[in-house]
C-alpha cells in the first residue's frame, strides 16, 4: 500500500526537476518594486520581422547561455493590444511568472529561445501565432495582435547526460551524481524532512514536474520518496545544488507513473536543497 505521502509525492512529482541549467540561486526573491513597462511604439526602428510574421526587438542582450525551445524559463512580462490596452503584467502582481515554454502560445516558443538571463525583449505577435481568431476570454478579442515586452531572470533546459560531471554513486545501482553547488551549514541525513526546489526530466527533454511552475518549494520526508531519492539526496547541504540521474529501477519501476512517466523510464532531477525540517 502506497502511504499518503508517498501518493502526494507522484502527484507533485509529475515534473520532478533536473533543473537550472546555471549554478545561481534556484529559490531566489523577487523584486517587489518593479515599474511596469511602457507600451513600446509600434513604429520603433528596432523592430524585425520574422518570415512567420512574428516581429522582434531586442532592447538589451543579457549575459550567459541562451535560452533553448522547450526549456523552462522564469521570466517577468507586460502584454498589451496594439491600441495600446494592458492586458496583464506579472510586474503589477510583484512576482516573476515560470513554465515551460512549450506550453505557450506559439509566439512565445519562437520568440523567447535566444534570449540570455537579464536580457529584454519585445515580441510583436500575429494572431495565428498568439489566440487566433477566438481570442481569449474578455481582455484579448479574436485575431489579436499582441505586444510584449519580455524579462528573461532564468531559463534551464536538460542537463547534458553524457557530461564529465557525473560521478557514479557507490552502491547506488548505477544511479549518477552531478555536484552542482556545495551549499553550507548542516548535512542531509538519510530519513531527514526536507524543503526542496527542483524540476525533472525524461531523457528526451520533456520536464514532467517543477516545483519551480509552482512558484513553491515541497517538503517532504525523504523516506517516503522514490529510491533515487532516499539514495542522491542525503549529503546535501542547505544552498546546495545537486543533479540526479536515476535508474528507472530506483525510480518508477518497470511500469512507471502514466501518463507523465513512461515505463522503464530513466530520470534526471535538479534539486537545491532550500532547508532541512528536522
Amino acid at each position: 500500500m502506497l502511504s499518503l505521502m508517498t501518493i502526494r509525492l507522484l502527484l507533485v512529482m509529475v515534473a520532478v526537476v533536473a533543473v537550472a541549467a546555471t549554478a545561481a540561486p534556484l529559490g531566489a526573491a523577487d523584486d517587489p518594486k518593479r515599474e511596469v513597462p511602457k507600451f513600446p511604439a509600434l513604429d520603433g526602428a528596432g523592430w524585425k520581422k520574422q518570415d512567420n510574421g512574428l516581429q522582434v526587438w531586442d532592447v538589451k542582450e543579457g549575459t550567459g547561455d541562451a535560452a533553448k525551445a522547450g526549456a523552462m524559463v522564469t521570466i517577468h512580462y507586460t502584454g498589451w493590444l496594439t491600441n495600446g490596452k494592458e492586458f496583464d503584467s506579472s510586474h503589477r502582481r510583484g512576482e516573476a511568472a515560470t513554465f515551460p515554454l512549450g506550453s505557450l502560445i506559439k509566439g512565445w516558443q519562437l520568440g523567447i529561445p535566444g534570449m540570455k538571463t537579464g536580457g529584454v525583449r519585445r515580441l510583436m505577435i500575429p494572431s495565428d501565432l498568439g489566440y487566433g481568431d477566438r481570442g481569449a476570454g474578455a481582455d484579448i478579442p479574436g485575431k489579436s495582435t499582441l505586444v510584449f515586452e519580455i524579462e528573461l531572470i532564468r531559463a534551464w533546459t536538460l542537463p547534458p547526460v553524457d557530461a564529465k560531471e557525473w560521478v557514479e554513486i557507490k552502491g547506488g545501482n548505477g544511479m549518477k551524481m552531478w555536484e552542482v553547488v556545495e551549499g553550507k551549514g548542516d548535512v542531509c541525513k538519510p530519513g531527514a524532512t526536507v524543503k526542496i526546489h527542483y524540476t525533472g526530466w525524461l531523457l528526451d527533454g520533456t520536464i514532467f514536474d517543477s516545483s519551480h511552475k509552482r512558484g513553491e518549494a515541497a517538503t517532504f520526508p525523504l523516506g517516503n520518496l522514490i529510491k533515487g531519492w532516499q539514495v542522491g539526496v542525503p549529503g546535501m547541504k542547505p544552498g546546495g545544488v545537486r543533479r540526479l540521474l536515476i535508474p528507472h529501477e530506483l525510480a518508477y519501476g518497470e511500469f512507471g507513473r502514466p501518463p507523465a512517466i513512461p515505463a522503464k523510464a530513466t530520470l534526471l532531477f535538479e534539486m537545491e536543497l532550500v532547508g532541512i525540517e528536522r
